[in-house]
């Protein structure tokens, strides 16, 4: 085995470990590791990806923010730099319309992605609901989280073999836009196809946040009733 193939099956299993390890539910520690290999290989994309994974779920937005424009300079045409800058900017006040053109650049590389669809609905809801923002431009926003939120239930639908995210996704935008009937399907299948999915998949902080969806949902029921 060359010294160039050997460095590359290191990276790969370097990742695939630390991948493994974030998707076990340790974020912290996970975050730490990769933290440390990126002094080590500041190229790693990948590894680069994966810190902004860790840091997302710990809501570090200021770091965040920073491993996110790293990874945009690495590759600018990997969409999901351009999204977790987007979160980063979404959660730091003044800064939704900065927020929105991530979300857009993201989405121009990868249109049909429901979890950029919905973070750009979000985005748009928070600045409709902007109380200093002129009746004008916040029922455009209105409009544009209706129809991104829409976009969502409809790609979702359409797939043959949606993903547990997917049905996350769906599931969290249905109780958005107060469908509590249909969030609670979609959890349920979110569940379902969490574990027929591959082992290696598995990632065990959305299953948390499937779990804590569902939670949320009984609740909500449990207030209102649908009819």
């Amino acid at each position: 085995m060359s010294a160039a193939v050997k460095e590359k099956s290191t990276k790969t299993n370097s990742y695939e470990s630390l991948r493994a390890l974030c998707f076990s539910g340790k974020v912290k520690p996970s975050l730490n590791k990769i933290v440390v290999e990126l002094e080590k290989d500041s190229n790693n994309i990948d590894l680069t990806l994966l810190a902004c994974k860790c840091l997302l779920r710990g809501k570090d937005f200021e770091q965040l923010s920073t491993y996110a424009d790293a990874a945009i300079e690495l590759d600018d045409q990997n969409p999901e730099g351009h999204y977790y800058k987007g979160i980063a900017l979404h959660n730091t006040k003044g800064s939704e319309q900065h927020a929105l053109k991530c979300f857009k650049a993201a989405l121009d590389i990868e249109p049909e992605n429901v979890v950029y669809l919905q973070a750009k609905a979000t985005t748009h809801l928070s600045l409709y609901t902007d109380y200093h923002l002129p009746l004008n431009l916040a029922e455009k926003h209105r409009q544009k989280s209706e129809d991104s939120f829409n976009q969502v239930v409809s790609l979702v639908e359409g797939r043959e073999n949606p993903s547990f995210r997917d049905y996350l996704t769906v599931a969290d935008v249905s109780i958005t836009i107060k469908q509590n009937v249909d969030a609670k399907r979609y959890y349920i299948k979110a569940v379902q196809a969490f574990e027929a999915a591959d082992d290696i998949d598995k990632d065990m902080n959305i299953y948390k946040d499937i779990i804590k969806g569902q939670k949320a949902c009984i609740k909500l029921m449990d207030k209102f009733t649908e009819f």
